[in-house]
């Protein structure tokens, strides 16, 4: 069930296997003053989708060990509490990825090494900048 607006905190799940880089882009969502759910891979991220974290948008690297990113994306689509949740590919790989994450509905692509305000412009997209 939706949460009303008013109900609604602003929050970004973020899923990605490198510690330092996953410490900065908490860092840069956080300054925002919206929330962060870190997990390391794919299945941690599941798990905190299960657990009730429901983020504006998931930001998902794709090369990650236990459950890569695309594994992760075909698991949230084939869960209708899931699928309706946007997100944002952060990858170093080239187009190829690009062309597969578009066929699992993926629309935003940010690549590695990633401009702090092109991060930054993806989650106003679609958390208005709020906490």
């Amino acid at each position: 069930m939706p949460l009303d607006e008013a109900e609604h905190r602003h929050a970004v799940l973020l899923v990605e296997d490198d510690y330092d880089t996953r410490e900065a882009f908490t860092l840069l969502i956080e300054g925002m003053g919206i929330s962060v759910v870190a997990a390391a891979n794919g299945r941690e991220a599941l798990a905190a989708l299960h657990a009730d974290a429901r983020p504006c948008v998931i930001i998902l690297d794709i090369a990650m060990p236990e459950m890569d990113g695309f594994t992760f994306r075909r698991a949230q689509l084939a869960d209708p509490a899931l699928a309706d949740i946007p997100v944002a590919v952060v990858s170093g790989a080239g187009w190829a990825v690009e062309r597969e994450g578009r066929s699992l509905g993926i629309t935003t692509f940010l690549r590695k090494p990633i401009e702090p305000d092109a991060l930054l412009g993806a989650l106003r997209d679609r958390c208005n900048g709020r906490g």
